[in-house]
């Protein structure tokens, strides 16, 4: 049996026109919140989880990382540079306001240790690997 797309190439250009067609109809408040996304990564080692998000040009103090419930909460916040009154805007792509990412965070991360660094607009969140208690036969009783 063999799992080669019969048309390859022809039909990822297909899926793209229907993508860019279906956002486009949808509007450009999609193409806003595509542009405001926070990329993030979580990577899991036997040691360590590790969550990487992209916040360029956000300060640490207008960040928030909340955990609850097996999700991490990643809130950033940014204020528009005043705006200038006199000449023409040409392209206006940079927005002021609050980006959220919420993401699952793996079993075996031991969230009361994790550890959070801020370099150059990437926002890294490890969290040690928690120690994993032996397997125990839990007994029966039959109430007899």
């Amino acid at each position: 049996m063999s799992l080669t797309p019969r048309h390859g190439r022809q039909d990822i250009e297909t899926m793209r026109d229907r993508l860019d067609r279906l956002l486009g109809e949808v509007g450009g408040r999609t193409w806003e919140l595509l542009e405001r996304s926070m990329p993030v990564d979580v990577y899991e080692s036997e040691t360590e989880v590790v969550v990487t998000a992209s916040v360029p040009g956000v300060e640490s103090e207008k960040l928030d990382i909340q955990y609850s419930d097996g999700l991490l909460t990643i809130r950033a916040s940014s204020e528009e540079e005043e705006e200038k009154q006199e000449g023409t805007w040409h392209v206006r792509e940079r927005r002021s306001g609050v980006s959220e990412r919420t993401v699952p965070i793996p079993r075996s991360a031991d969230v009361d240790r994790a550890d959070a660094t801020l370099d150059n607009g990437v926002l890294r969140i490890r969290f040690p690997v928690a120690e994993q208690s032996d397997r125990r036969r839990i007994q029966i009783n039959t109430g007899r």
